[in-house]
């Protein structure tokens, strides 16, 4: 005979979590219980509803010997959370509230009548039938409404009690997994499992807060301060009060198995043809066939008349681009790393459940980091806002992994903007807009246009028209700006008639490989000198052979120019782009962005 010990999870704390990004949470408890000589059955009652029953894992401390582990899954769920208990009360309160609302109304219209009573008009003796009808009502009226009062105090003192009732429902509903562990002790005595199980509904997110000091000076250097924090959720139904938190990178639930590359087909687009008797159902013909387009994209099709009909030009045949193939549904795909970083946080944690009246996110600090590592440098886009953005590009140095997260960016303790970080591995870069620098003026001056037709008896006229563009930019820091970015573009022409020239800066015709139409560069680009610390060059698009992670191609369009420059404080530098549009005379033309 099996001696059964019952255990409530709900009345003892848990000792260590380990909370995954992928809403997932492993729990331990450590379960001291009482055994007897023999075989004992521990029951663990009030488990977390959403237990994932494959991860259940439970071992014997000392000399108690697990024979089994069975999990038994909660009840099946009440469709309707409020009681009817519940409802008959609050219809019963309704009913009290409308019976209060009558009496409160009769007993201001007898008030207010005996009010406006003049007794010098009334007759002595129907004025003391009225006192007389008066006091009996309103004794009857006043005994009524403290009656009512009463039973209404005692219906919402009964609505309160049922409504911790229907409350405590659902949070057993939360709590509704028991396990039973068959143990076998040697000899009467105090015992201890560890009991380890996988959660849903938790998970945390990486957030900063980046707070830079930007030197002044050529003898300081900038620095970054920069604390990391996991941003933690969790509504499993038991609390986790003054546990050993870890949080982990890794994924619990993800598949280890190696996936297998599919074969891929190519066939033929065998298109559909649709015969038409007459002009007339054209219409209806195509808005059949939209049915066998792709949503996002217009339909190709195509018509002409086929001849041999005895209807002559009414009889034609349409040609439409077949249906795509269907295609599969494609399955998440996970990037992995070999090793997962895990973070143990200091101390004790406590993160509460969420209830359905009050859900919050719980903020701890994972590390605050110092990073003096740090390089700046400006980057200004004037065509569309005349004003320096102060980027800074910064050396992870800890040896801490930087996940990718939200980031509140400070700068001498003003809060500036917001950002996102992407991953950052210990020794790796990263870069983080700090907002516009007020010290750095930028001017994007009204550009200069001029036009000239050339031509004669033996050549065809052309009309080139020229335009420049300057822009100024003064330094009014203390310190030197060493990396000036400025960018600027000129227009890409898609016709072959008409063409592009970039005339200053000079060498940029040269400095890539043009197209027939443009000198705007259709790879790769060198830098150009064009003096002591300014040098220039075709700014790389996304994809182009000399663009690199972190150059900021994916913002820049072709016929973009980009330049570089140093500037002293106090001091000024002035930028010229110009450019001529040949095209043959009586062409027009327009541009466009």
């Amino acid at each position: 005979m099996s001696q059964v010990v019952t255990y409530d999870a709900s009345e003892h704390p848990v000792n260590s979590v380990t909370v995954y990004q992928v809403n997932r949470a492993e729990i331990n408890r450590r379960i001291k219980v009482n055994l007897a000589s023999g075989q004992n059955e521990v029951e663990i009652i009030h488990l977390p509803s959403v237990l994932d029953e494959d991860s259940i894992r439970v071992d014997g401390i000392g000399k108690a010997v697990i024979f089994d582990v069975i999990y038994k899954p909660p009840m099946p769920t009440k469709k309707s959370t409020d009681s009817e208990t519940l409802k008959a009360l609050l219809k019963k309160k309704a009913l009290l509230d409308s019976r209060q609302h009558i009496l409160e109304r009769e007993d201001s219209i007898l008030t207010s009548y005996s009010n406006n009573i003049d007794s010098q008009h009334v007759d002595s003796q129907k004025l003391a039938e009225f006192f007389t009808l008066y006091q009996e009502r309103k004794a009857a009226l006043d005994l009524q409404l403290l009656e009512l009062q009463e039973t209404l105090k005692d219906t919402e003192q009964e609505i309160e009690e049922e409504r911790k009732l229907v409350k405590s429902d659902k949070k057993s509903q939360k709590r509704g997994v028991k396990i039973v562990v068959v143990v076998l002790a040697e000899e009467d005595g105090p015992a201890e499992l560890s009991l380890s199980y996988v959660v849903s509904s938790a998970q945390w997110k990486p957030q900063y807060d980046l707070r830079a000091s930007i030197s002044n000076s050529e003898k300081s250097k900038s620095s970054i301060s920069l604390q990391y924090r996991a941003s933690i959720w969790q509504s499993t139904g038991e609390d986790w009060d003054n546990v050993d938190l870890h949080l982990s990178t890794a994924s619990p639930q993800m598949g280890s198995t190696v996936p297998g590359v599919k074969i891929a087909y190519i066939r033929e687009d065998t298109p559909v043809y649709y015969r038409s008797s007459n002009r007339k159902n054209r219409k209806a013909i195509l808005e059949r066939s939209a049915s066998f387009a792709v949503p996002a994209a217009p339909m190709a099709m195509s018509y002409s008349a086929v001849g041999g009909g005895g209807d002559g030009g009414d009889d034609e045949a349409y040609y439409f681009a077949g249906p795509p193939a269907f295609m599969k549904n494609t399955q998440a795909v996970a990037n992995e790393s070999a090793i997962s970083a895990s973070f143990n946080i200091e101390g004790l944690s406590s993160i509460p459940s969420d209830t359905d009246e009050d859900s919050q996110t719980h903020k701890v600090t994972i590390a605050v980091i110092e990073l003096d590592d740090v390089s700046l440098e400006w980057i200004a886009v004037p065509k569309e806002l005349p004003s320096a953005f102060l980027q800074c590009r910064v050396k992870n140095t800890s040896p801490y992994l930087l996940l990718p997260g939200p980031a509140n960016i400070f700068m001498d303790n003003n809060f500036v903007s917001k950002s996102e970080i992407s991953q950052v591995s210990s020794q790796e870069s990263f870069s983080c807009s700090l907002g516009v620098d007020p010290e750095v003026r930028v001017t994007y001056h009204p550009q200069r246009k001029w036009v000239k037709t050339v031509g004669g008896l033996l050549t065809s006229k052309v009309t080139t028209t020229s335009f420049t563009q300057t822009i100024s930019l003064k330094n009014n820091r203390r310190a030197t700006l060493k990396k000036l970015i400025v960018k600027d573009n000129v227009p890409v022409s898609s016709d072959s008639r008409i063409k592009v020239v970039v005339s200053e800066p000079k060498g940029l015709e040269d400095a890539a490989t043009v197209s027939k139409s443009s000198s705007v560069p259709r790879g790769p680009s060198k830098d150009i000198s064009l003096g002591p610390n300014l040098k220039v060059r075709w700014a790389p698009t996304a994809g182009s052979d000399s663009t690199s992670p972190d150059d900021g191609s994916d913002d820049n369009v072709e016929g973009t120019i980009e330049w570089t420059c140093a500037v002293e404080p106090g001091s000024s530098q002035d930028l010229q782009l110009s450019w001529d549009v040949v095209a043959p005379a009586g062409v027009r033309w327009t541009k466009t962005g």
